[in-house]
């Protein structure tokens, strides 16, 4: 048994958990003291040093007058210059961050230009793309074959820049040289590929969208390109960078992303990316949601459901993480929660509602109920040790659209998840306001006891027959938030069966023709345990 200690420090760990602030200074500044606005990045690989020599013109706007930022990169990379106004800065570095001193004080809201020249040897991912860094690798010809995923460990231990996601850029541009032979494909538009001096060729690609450091993406390889247009409008660019050896077979796997935008797009709105259009490049790993430019690993394997797991899940995070973006990774449950269930949205309307609830299942088995979807607010956490802030979210979100009872509702709030939320840092507290809202105004409790307590709802349930012989259904919640209520449906076979249960006993006459099956069904459809006793 948890002591009264220990309870009062996880209840304040969780209230200021679902306040999602942020941490700063007196007056609401950041460490940084100002908002980067936009990177120049032009940055040479070696794959066979496994190393890199970079170049980021760092363009900011000062949150108050000061003389002084704050910039992070890894302890591993060397600065070699760092210069604004054309006059080399003087700085200090401790641990990742970088204290540098601009000589004369700027004003709040004026801009300035920094230039950052640096290489060294980046950290190296120990399992990409959950413990990330450089994928240093050779596809199987012998070519050089790298990659970087950086979500848990930051941009930071490759880039100079401000290492948090509540500052997206407006806007970047990455200019890739690689030994000539290879390719170098980062986010955005193709604008210009040029030969380089010493055997090297440069890939200079632009985004035109706000973009979070984690999301930056590079990846070099003796790659082939073809492309597609797409959407439900046929006019998004589709673009697909795959091993030489892999053309025909990606040309055919592919297909599939063609009807997965259509879905997406009716489902959550236009694509958030249009004029940087939608990539798909094979990469060393597994997979990663990088912006406009989806890392793809799964050897062009489909999932026992019948689709390409990793084709769906990534794309699904252009809208739920790229274009929707959790301020602080304490919230990333809305991310993950909600692309995790374009899963499900993808194969009911590919398929039907059937197979897509049976999936749901196999994921719901993999639940644990041992840590909260929310962690604590202002620490770069990625703590999470389980697949909760994935299944139990999606479910959470299953559950509630079977509350609602309404899919022209449910569809209203997906859709505007996707729409008046794009390209916008978010919170828990903003989700949580707009979905309540939205399905009625009544699941404050219900998002608090999803995201912010281990255990589910235990929904008891009697059956007894009364003196007229009559069966009659007893229910109640236990274990619940304070004000907890959703609406429950039991199926029957011609209309369904509405109960509201309370932390009170209440009961029902329950139709003669009463199958038990009913209840045991709910669990198909909600993430509670049901009790059930006769």
């Amino acid at each position: 048994m948890r002591s009264k200690p220990f309870l009062l420090v996880l209840i304040l760990f969780f209230t200021v958990s679902f306040s999602s602030q942020a941490k700063s200074l007196p007056g609401g500044v950041s460490e940084y003291k100002m908002k980067v606005r936009h990177y120049a990045i032009s940055l040479k690989v070696f794959p066979n040093l496994k190393s890199i020599q970079g170049t980021n013109v760092i363009t900011f706007e000062m949150e108050c007058r000061d003389s002084n930022i704050v910039l992070d990169l890894d302890h591993r990379l060397k600065i070699e210059s760092l210069t604004f106004k054309d006059k080399e800065l003087k700085f200090k570095r401790s641990l990742k961050k970088i204290y540098i001193q601009l000589g004369n004080a700027l004003n709040k809201g004026e801009k300035g230009v920094l230039k950052v020249r640096y290489s060294g040897e980046p950290e190296v991912a120990i399992q990409a793309p959950w413990k990330g860094g450089f994928v240093w690798s050779q596809d199987k010809e012998g070519n050089a074959w790298v990659g970087l995923a950086c979500e848990s460990k930051g941009a930071s231990i490759w880039l100079p820049c401000r290492d948090k996601w509540d500052n997206e850029v407006d806007s970047m541009s990455m200019e890739l040289i690689v030994p000539e032979g290879l390719t170098g494909v980062s986010n955005g538009k193709l604008i210009r590929v040029a030969n380089e001096s010493g055997g090297y060729r440069s890939f200079l690609w632009k985004t035109l969208n706000p973009i979070n450091h984690y999301n930056i993406s590079v990846n070099v390889g003796k790659y082939v390109h073809f492309n597609d247009v797409g959407g439900l409008s046929n006019k998004l660019s589709l673009d697909y960078y795959v091993l030489s050896y892999n053309l025909e077979k990606a040309k055919k796997h592919f297909l599939e992303v063609d009807s997965m935008l259509d879905i997406f797009e009716k489902t959550f709105g236009p694509y958030p990316f249009y004029e940087d259009g939608y990539k798909l490049v094979e990469t060393p790993y597994w997979g990663m949601e990088h912006q406009s430019c989806v890392a793809y690993g799964n050897n062009y394997k489909y999932h026992p459901f019948g689709f390409d797991f990793i084709i769906v899940h990534e794309s699904g995070h252009e809208w739920f993480a790229n274009s929707i973006t959790a301020r602080d990774p304490a919230d990333m449950w809305i991310h993950e929660s909600f692309t995790t269930y374009t899963e499900f949205i993808y194969l009911e309307q590919r398929y039907d509602i059937g197979l897509a609830t049976d999936y749901l299942m196999t994921q719901k088995a993999k639940i644990v109920n041992k840590r909260t979807l929310l962690g604590p607010i202002g620490i770069d956490y990625h703590g999470w040790k389980d697949n909760d802030i994935y299944y139990k979210g999606s479910w959470m979100l299953h559950t509630l659209r079977n509350s609602v009872s309404n899919d022209s509702i449910w569809f209203k709030i997906l859709y505007g998840m996707g729409t008046k939320f794009s390209h916008q840092l978010t919170d828990t507290r903003a989700v949580v306001n707009y979905m309540d809202s939205m399905a009625g105004g009544t699941y404050q409790p219900f998002f608090k006891q999803y995201l912010s307590r281990t255990s589910l709802p235990v929904l008891k349930l009697q059956v007894s027959k009364n003196k007229s012989g009559k069966t009659i259904l007893k229910y109640k919640w236990k274990g619940v938030e304070n004000g907890f209520s959703m609406n429950v449906y039991i199926n029957a076979i011609s209309d369904k069966i509405k109960i509201v249960p309370g932390e009170k006993i209440q009961e029902l006459i329950l139709p003669d023709n009463f199958n038990p099956e009913w209840l045991l069904e709910l669990e198909r459809r909600y993430l509670i345990k049901v009790q059930l006793k006769y």
